[in-house]
């Protein structure tokens, strides 16, 4: 013979096929790319070995080095994980509402009972022990879809995050490269200045000793000094700089100032000769940038947030029970007659809010729109970084073999002149001309060394190129079915509404009815049932 406790729960458990039918408000589908279908600049015929990192262009196993540490040490990329981690644990929070919630209960009291309510002023053992312990279970039946809405929004959301981290990993591997960049180039400067007033120095002994002679006049003596002078006071703020700089790389490592004295000594700019480019097309920015593949998940999750407020307007439907044993004794406690329990749906339906559903639909509309134009915005600002970082790497290399050219006129020039007046056959002031040109075209050539290099940084800054190979994933696990290829391609996934998807209202355009007026909105959220 059946149990009358689970011959009655059988009407309940007919309850759960009705359940998940339904998804309300609109889908997201990722907007397309409408851009150009081509940059306007550079190819190369060179290209990085696969796996490679992109600071692996400029061939520098120092600054190899510093890049693996960064990624380990940096404590912004650390707040970045971490970020992404509470993210997880929302997500995980999101999908507790597909199960049930189990609890257990009991307690023990000193119990007496009214007699007028028993309608007796006597009752036998009363007051008495009363023991009951058991359990109870609620599990709402999603037939709107407000739960599988906040899910597909609380993995937006931990998508978008996973984006952030891939961003942060850009952002701050460029940061590095170029401030070791700038370092390299700084030394390049100084060692040049070095070298000038080494070369000044010289010919002032030289002017001095034709001064004795009576060779020369004062006046070229107080020259060669202001020369030498204002070369040997342009050092200062150079090693200024250099040790500014060195405590920028020390804090992006997550060291204090002075761990990274070993990178003062001296080192070439890293400039490759032939530097391996990009090879994204403009439409693979929806794929490759982490800052817009972040915004386009964010308006992912503003989307499926009108869903989850839409399904607010219609019944939530519950099945709740609770089994439990009660008696006055714990030998009575677990007998058949001691059995105290329910099971059953619950329907709970606001009938009125003051609006309060109706304008909550209306603003996340809004943010849905806020989202989008937030997401077209990140897509124009990264096409607009990208063909920038383009035209000006090629003026920053175009201008190179000028002054490369320049430094070595110079540098005969400066010869030249110094043997002539050795000779007696030109004037001092042809001198001092030359070696302030010389001085002038070396800075030049080490800044524009230096800026070719960080054009390059720029380029793969811009195009987001890869890092290492390593994958993303947070401290709490690893990315959710789908979310984790959307990391690294930096795509969405779509939403997939079951079995029911066709009952679902479909968006026209990126995000949801492109266009559509706060007018229109309200006039959907209207449609709904008045609340």
């Amino acid at each position: 013979m059946k149990h009358p406790f689970f011959t009655r729960f059988l009407p309940a458990v007919a309850l759960l096929p009705l359940a998940g039918c339904l998804s309300l408000g609109p889908d997201f589908h990722a907007p397309e790319w409408d851009g150009p279908e081509a940059w306007s600049g550079d190819a190369s015929t060179a290209a990085l070995p696969d796996g490679a990192p992109w600071w692996a262009v400029f061939n520098d196993p120092v600054l190899d080095a510093l890049e693996a540490e960064l990624l380990e040490q940096n404590p912004s990329l650390a707040a970045s994980v971490a970020r992404l981690d509470a993210y997880a644990a929302q997500l995980g929070i999101a999908r507790a509402a597909y199960a049930p919630s189990v609890s257990l209960s009991g307690s023990a009291a000193y119990d007496r009972q009214s007699g007028e309510t028993h309608g007796s002023s006597t009752i036998p053992d009363n007051p008495d022990w009363l023991f009951k312990p058991g359990a109870s279970f609620s599990w709402e039946l999603d037939f709107w879809g407000r739960v599988r809405r906040n899910v597909e929004a609380a993995t937006a959301d931990f998508a978008a995050s996973a984006q952030d981290v891939r961003d942060a990993r850009r952002l701050l591997s460029a940061q590095l490269a170029s401030s070791y960049i700038s370092l390299r180039t700084l030394q390049a400067r100084l060692d040049y200045a070095r070298k000038n007033a080494t070369l000044q120095a010289d010919t002032l002994e030289l002017v001095k000793s034709r001064c004795k002679a009576g060779l020369n006049g004062d006046l070229d003596l107080r020259q060669a000094e202001m020369n030498l002078a204002a070369t040997r006071a342009s050092i200062p703020p150079l090693e200024a700089s250099i040790d500014t700089t060195l405590n920028s790389i020390c804090a992006l490592l997550g060291g204090f100032p002075g761990s990274r004295d070993a990178l003062r000594e001296v080192a070439p700019v890293p400039l490759p000769e032939e530097a391996a480019l990009p090879a994204s097309l403009p439409a693979d920015l929806l794929r490759n940038r982490p800052d817009v593949a972040a915004a386009m998940d964010k308006l992912h999750a503003a989307v499926a947030r009108i869903g989850a407020a839409k399904a607010e307007f219609y019944p939530k439907v519950s099945l709740g029970g609770s089994f439990a044993f009660a008696a006055t004794g714990t030998d009575r406690l677990f007998k058949e007659n001691a059995q105290n329990y329910f099971i059953g749906p619950s329907i709970e339906w606001p009938i009125f809010t003051a609006g309060r559903l109706r304008n909550q639909v209306l603003s996340y509309e809004a943010s849905a729109r806020a989202a989008e134009a937030t997401f077209r915005n990140a897509v124009l600002s990264a096409a607009a970084e990208c063909e920038t970082a383009l035209s000006s790497r090629r003026a920053a290399v175009a201008v190179l073999d000028d002054l490369h050219a320049a430094v070595t006129a110079a540098e005969q020039a400066a010869e030249l002149s110094d043997s002539l007046y050795r000779s007696g056959l030109t004037d001092f002031q042809n001198v001092l001309d030359m070696q302030r040109q010389l001085a002038s075209n070396r800075d030049s050539l080490a800044q524009g060394i230096g800026y070719a290099a960080s054009a390059l940084v720029d380029v793969w800054k811009a195009f987001a190129g890869p890092d290492t190979p390593s994958a993303i994933s947070s401290k709490t696990g690893p990315l959710p079915e789908g979310a984790a290829e959307q990391s690294e391609a930096g795509g969405v996934p779509h939403a997939e509404n079951a079995e029911c998807a066709e009952t679902n209202s479909h968006a026209e355009s990126a995000g949801f009815a492109e266009g559509e007026s706060h007018a229109e909105s309200a006039e959907t959220a209207e449609s709904e049932p008045q609340k």
